[in-house]
Parts: C-alpha cells; structure tokens; sequence
C-alpha cells in the first residue's frame, strides 16, 4: 500500500492534467463507465461549545480505472461573521495545527487497499479543474479577462485552472481583506504571468469580466445580479455564492451535480437527515427544518456538466448569452480521477512510501 504526502501529490498533478481527467472523467459517468456518490456529512453538535464537529465522506469508481476512492474529512468547524458576510471556519486544531482529511484508493479487481494520501492538494484541484472543465464549454472562445472574488486556496487554483482553459489577460481580484488581496495579486502574478490588480470592492472585480468566479468560505451571496453582463460566464464553489436572483439572472444553467446538498446527519435531530446547503440554521436551537427549507432549488432540474462534455446537453449557444456553472456539491467521481492518476505517477516515478497491505486484510469474513 502506497502512502504519498502534499508535497509529493502536488509534483505529480498538474492542473492542465487535472482538468483533462476530470472531463473523462465525466464522460465516463455520463456513459455509466462510472459510479458516484455525492457528500454525506455527519453533524455532531455540543451545546456547550461554539464549535460543530463534522464528519464528511464520498465515493467514486471507474470501470476505466479499476478503482474505488474514498474521501473523507474530519473536521471541527466555527461559523463567523466577518464584515457583513457568514464564513465557515474549519479549525486547525488536530495536533500541530493541523487539519485532517484523507483519500484511500481501493482495486476492483483485488479489492485490496492501493494508497492513503492527505486531501489537500486532490481536494483544491479538484474542484478549480471541475470549474475549469465547465468554462471549456460554457465560456466564450475569447474570454480574456477574469473577475475573481476571494483569496484564498480556492482562489488560487482558479487563477491557474482559467488561465488552463482560457487566454486570460487580466484579473481583477477582490476580497474582504485587503492585505490578503494585495498579497494574492503579488504571489499569483509572479505565477501565470498575467497582471493582476486588486481592487476595493466585488462589483469592480466583475467590471469588464468575461469569466466571474466566486471562490470564498462565504455562505451568503457574493455576486449580485446587478454585475451580470452579456456573454459573462460566471461559476461558483458554492451555490449561496451567487443565491437564487443571480442564478436566475443567468441565460444558460449548468449544475455539478443533480443532488443539490449534502444528506446532513445531525445527532440533536436524530436519525433524520436532512437536505440544505449548510445546517448551521439547525444548529441554533431549532429542531426541525421547515418545508420549505427542504425544497430543492429550482435549478436542480438544469443539465449536469457529465452530459454537457458528451453532448447530451448544449454548451454555449451564443456570444451573448449569460452562462452559469454552479458547481455545487463535491463527489466521489473527483477524488477517483485524480487520485488514480496521482497513483499512477507515483509508481511510474517511484514516489512515496510503501506499508505491507498485509496490515489492512483479514482471514476473516462475514
């Protein structure tokens, strides 16, 4: 069994690659070459702290590949207001300040465990490469210039994923913060070669942009309608992001996956689950969401990217059309795609450390 670190995984996965493995594959599960499972996270709540400790897993497997991944995460989290805006915080608090989360790759031929790696470097390339794979077909050819909203990991890896797919010439960048947005325009600057500026507020980041991406720990909206323009593509990491008015602001809706939200497991509600964006309305003191809490949105009925890469659903249809990828949900199918391929480097290069597998079997079976 394989045991690779950060550091080893991100020399051996670039986004180009990253991007161009994720689009097969979605094509595969658009065919039904592949199996997937969107995020189950399970609540455990604690009256006397203001902290919520959750428990996060998903799956996925290729035909293709002959693997099964499995991802989880296990987390302690804080939700803040921050100038106006709710943040979610996941606290670094596992010994070392660290935080923890893991993929495990599985055979399906053998059914043996094949490598244990941390999330980190899989988990934020994974979701800039999905937005990426979405601006391939949903924005314009001569998209140039880019409006992006946060600065932090997540931000980072959109700058490298767009400029992947599109010939960017600029970035406007804002966040709340305004040394981090100055550091951010001086690092990644230095990293695509491409000018960018940071600004004082998000509607000048969307000023002039063709590509509008929302990359924020923020559960509330971001991006107002108001900023939208012809031939914009605009694309989120989360939907709260953008909110309902802006999605409908959009001409042309693609969505990540048809299950809108993770299925919520909380311990003060039972063994009821619930379906919405982010519980933290739950976990106040209230003890069942209302009817209309659990009303999937209206765009949960709008193509998934899958069907987009193989044609079965339309890409851009104009130069003037507003486009919109709302990637979401996580899912399992990422973490399979890229962690086979980060397996397939380390042992072609000679990458990372090996444990007998012998420590994960067993002579009895149930």
């Amino acid at each position: 069994m394989l045991i690779l670190n950060n550091d080893e995984i991100d020399s051996l996965l670039s986004m180009e690659a990253s991007i161009n493995h994720l689009e097969t594959a979605y094509g595969d599960l658009a065919r039904g070459r592949a199996i997937n499972r969107p995020r189950t996270d399970l609540y455990h709540t604690d009256p006397e702290l203001d902290t919520v400790y959750v428990f996060k897993t998903m799956e996925g497997g290729s035909l293709e590949t002959g693997i099964v991944a499995l991802r989880l995460c296990s987390d302690v989290i804080r939700w803040e207001e921050r100038k106006g805006a709710i943040v979610k915080e996941k606290l670094p608090i596992a010994p070392g300040n660290k935080w923890v989360g893991l993929v495990l790759l599985f055979s399906t031929k053998t059914a043996e465990p094949l490598a244990m790696f941390p999330d980190g470097i899989v988990q934020v390339t994974r979701v800039a490469a999905t937005s990426a794979v979405a601006a391939r077909y949903l924005a314009r050819e001569d998209s140039s210039t880019l409006g992006l909203i946060g600065s932090g990991w997540q931000a980072r890896a959109h700058v490298r994923a767009m400029c992947a797919v599109r010939q960017i010439d600029k970035v406007n960048i804002y966040s709340l913060t305004k040394a981090n947005r100055e550091a951010f325009a001086e690092e990644m600057q230095s990293e695509v070669n491409v000018p960018i500026i940071p600004v004082e507020n998000p509607e000048a980041a969307l000023q002039g942009a063709d590509i509008a991406v929302a990359a924020t720990n923020a559960i509330s909206q971001v991006i107002k309608p108001e900023w939208l323009r012809p031939g914009m593509h605009v694309t989120c990491i989360k939907d709260s992001e953008l909110a309902e008015d802006t999605i409908r602001g959009c001409d042309h809706i693609v969505i990540h996956e048809r299950k809108w939200a993770p299925e919520n497991y909380i311990n003060s509600l039972g063994a009821d689950k619930i379906e919405v964006h982010d519980p933290v309305a739950f976990l106040s003191g209230e003890n069942k969401p209302s009817a209309e809490d659990l009303e999937s949105p209206f765009w949960t009925t709008e193509p998934e990217i899958k069907d987009v890469v193989v044609g079965k659903a339309p890409s851009r249809t104009s130069d003037d059309e507003i486009t919109c990828f709302i990637n979401n949900i996580g899912t399992g199918i990422q973490f399979n795609a890229l962690g086979a391929a980060v397996y397939r480097e380390a042992l072609a290069q000679g990458v990372g450390r090996e444990i007998p597998t012998d420590w994960f079997l067993e002579s009895v079976h149930n």
